[in-house]
C-alpha cells in the first residue's frame, strides 16, 4: 500500500509541476494576441505569424493543461446521478469507467499521437496556412506528451479510486 501511496504521489507531483510550467504559456498567447490586434486595427499591418502562433500555443496550453485539470477535479462531468451516490458507489463507477473507456482511449491517442508526431518530424512537416509556414511537428510533439502526462494522472486516480472502491476508504 505504501507504495501504491508514493507512486500516486509522484504522479500527482509530475501533473503538478507540468500544470504550472504549462499555464506560463498563457503569456505569450496573451502578447501575441494583443500585438496582432494592435498592429491590424489600429495600424492596418497584420501580421503573417500571430494567428498560426496563437493557436499553436493554445493547443499546447489546452493540451499539457489536461492532466493538471484531472489532477484538481476541475473537467466537466454530467453529475446528475453522480452525485446521489454515495462515494463508495462512486469510486466504483469511477473505477469501471477508467478501464472501459479511459485506458484503451488513452492508448489509442498515445499510440496515434507518437506515429503522427514522428511522421511529422520526418517530413520535417511545415503549416501551408499562411505565408509564414512555420514548422509544426513541435506542436505534435506536445500530443503524445500530454496524453501521456493525462494517461499518467488517470493511472493515479484509478490507483486512488480502486483502493476506495475495495477498502473503503482513501488511499
Amino acid at each position: 500500500m505504501e507504495m501504491l501511496r508514493k507512486i500516486v504521489k509522484i504522479i500527482d507531483t509530475i501533473s503538478e509541476w507540468s500544470g504550472r510550467i504549462a499555464c506560463w504559456l498563457i503569456v505569450p498567447l496573451v502578447c501575441g494576441t494583443v500585438y496582432d490586434v494592435l498592429m491590424r486595427y489600429f495600424f492596418k499591418a497584420p501580421t503573417k505569424w500571430a494567428y498560426e502562433l496563437t493557436w499553436m500555443e493554445y493547443a499546447s496550453l489546452f493540451m499539457l493543461a489536461g492532466a493538471y485539470g484531472l489532477l484538481h477535479n476541475v473537467h466537466v462531468r454530467v453529475d446528475i446521478i453522480y452525485n446521489m451516490w454515495p462515494k463508495r458507489a462512486q469510486a466504483i463507477f469511477d473505477t469501471l469507467m477508467y478501464l472501459i473507456i479511459f485506458f484503451p482511449l488513452f492508448y489509442i491517442l498515445i499510440t496515434y499521437g507518437y506515429k503522427y508526431a514522428a511522421y511529422s518530424w520526418k517530413i520535417w512537416e511545415h503549416s501551408y496556412i499562411s505565408y509564414w509556414q512555420p514548422p509544426v511537428y513541435p506542436i505534435k510533439t506536445v500530443m503524445p506528451i500530454a496524453f501521456t502526462l493525462f494517461a499518467l494522472q488517470g493511472i493515479a486516480e484509478f490507483i486512488r479510486n480502486a483502493t476506495f472502491a475495495i477498502k473503503g476508504r482513501p488511499l
